[in-house]
């Protein structure tokens, strides 16, 4: 009877851990499509004030300047979000209430457990879809979301048990 597999590590969801997860995890080329809904915001808004300017009706009001201006807005902050993205993305983690936390990670023969103050999350194996190995970790594929699990707080008979379990 062989014995029953157990893994336990504790790491820290620091900005270097979170940085990490970016670079592995997020595909930074951004697509034509992601510029769409700026594009949009843009045209509703210049649309409003180019109606607010040629109208003579009585919808033409204090309102309806501010709005054409609150989607103009909208699309900036929408592209900056885009253009500015890495920095984005790891503000709003850094700004969670799991940031600086840390994270007991248990991995048996049932899944993979990360427990913090804010966080319990339990995969099971019977969960996963695929498991892609990337140079600093794993992105585990769920069947509506993927995690990154660091190679870090992993020795190489963790890993290869993870990849085994695909």
């Amino acid at each position: 009877m062989s014995q029953a597999f157990r893994y336990t590590a504790e790491y820290v969801l620091d900005k270097s851990y979170f940085e990490e997860c970016y670079q592995q995890s997020v595909n930074p080329n951004p697509s034509p499509k992601r510029f769409i809904k700026t594009a949009v915001f843009a045209l509703i808004g210049l649309a409003i004030l180019m109606l607010d300017t040629i109208s003579s009706a009585a919808m033409s009001t204090k309102e309806t300047y501010y709005l054409g201006y609150f989607f103009i807005g909208l699309a900036v902050v929408e592209f900056l979000s885009i253009r500015f993205n890495k920095t984005w993305w790891l503000w709003r983690q850094m700004m969670s209430k799991a940031a600086g936390e840390h994270v007991n990670l248990t991995i048996d023969d049932k899944g993979i457990n990360s427990q913090s103050l804010h966080v319990n999350q339990q995969i099971l194996w019977t969960d996963i879809y695929r498991i892609t190995e990337t140079d600093s970790g794993l992105l585990i594929k769920l069947e509506k979301t993927t995690t990154y699990l660091s190679k870090r707080c992993l020795d190489k008979s963790v890993i290869d048990f993870i990849i085994e379990k695909q």
